[in-house]
């Protein structure tokens, strides 16, 4: 995408972790002249990215002025965890109210921080969620490619101007990726099936080999054994605030999982009783890799 059509010429990163680490990363490899500046309470995450020349300022605090960028818009990316994230919004909301800064976020819960942006910064904040990241946290696993051909879920509220969600649009294509326009309630609920149960199942089943001798079992473990337990090597950090903030999504789904594993208790001793549940596994699994191989 030619630069000069970007609306935004300026780029703050709020936490420099995974996916802030990779955002700048991103738009300095993609616009080269853009002014990028990285707020983290982490010196040693800053120096890295001063070193790595992924960012031209860094600072440990959220600074107190704010002004216009003369050159273009400024986007401000609050890529911290979610509870965090709340607070820094609170702080920031004052600071750049009416100035020509859009504010977004990066977190996976959007209900919150949804109703806080709509209340602080009715027209300069737009909820985002891009449906990237890895298994490992820090700016040490970031990369530039890590939204290219990935959904960048977007969650304006019925008084979004058009303008700015437009101009936020442009930015997530011109990361390589694609904007899609969900309501936050919808947004956590979905993600609570697709994202937040199965990093939550990872550490049930490995906290279920804790328990039985994983020195054992782990010597014996086959591929299918990597692909569930891969997840498990997420930290707390990463998914506490998380787990805490859909709690009740998280509650419903939960029950929901539970009352299959009732239903499937008194079919195992049953030959032929799973057979349904393998075909609708097969259905659901031929649909999702259609999709990802078109998205």
């Amino acid at each position: 995408m030619d630069a000069a059509k970007l609306p935004f010429k300026r780029l703050t990163v709020i936490g420099l972790g995974l996916i802030g680490g990779s955002l700048a990363m991103a738009v300095r490899e993609r616009f080269p002249k853009w002014r990028i500046k990285a707020v983290d309470p982490n010196a040693e995450t800053l120096q890295y990215a001063l070193k790595q020349q992924v960012v031209d300022e860094v600072a440990l605090t959220l600074p107190e002025r704010w002004s216009d960028s003369p050159e273009g818009g400024h986007l401000v990316v609050l890529a911290c965890h979610l509870t965090p994230a709340l607070e820094v919004l609170r702080q920031l909301a004052p600071l750049v109210r009416g100035k020509k800064i859009l504010v977004t976020d990066i977190g996976s819960c959007k209900q919150e921080i949804a109703a806080l942006g709509r209340e602080l910064l009715p027209d300069q904040f737009i909820a985002g969620h891009p449906m990237a990241g890895k298994e490992f946290s820090g700016i040490q696993h970031a990369a530039s490619l890590l939204f290219a051909g990935k959904s960048y879920l977007l969650c304006p509220h019925t008084d979004t101007p058009a303008d700015a969600l437009e101009n936020l649009q442009i930015f997530v294509k011109a990361l390589g990726a694609t904007p899609r326009l969900i309501d936050a309630e919808k947004h956590d609920r979905y993600m609570a099936y697709v994202s937040h149960l199965p990093q939550l199942y990872s550490i049930l089943l490995s906290n279920l080999l804790y328990r039985n001798e994983p020195g054992h079992l782990v010597g014996y473990h086959g591929a299918g054994l990597d692909d569930q337990i891969r997840l498990a090597a997420s930290p707390y950090s990463m998914w506490g605030d998380v787990l805490f903030h859909n709690a009740e999504n998280m509650a419903q789904v939960l029950t929901e999982l539970r009352g299959i594993i009732d239903e499937v208790l008194p079919l195992l001793k049953q030959p032929g009783a799973l057979d349904s549940w393998f075909t609708r596994a097969n259905e659901i699994h031929s649909q999702f890799h259609k999709m990802r191989v078109n998205r």
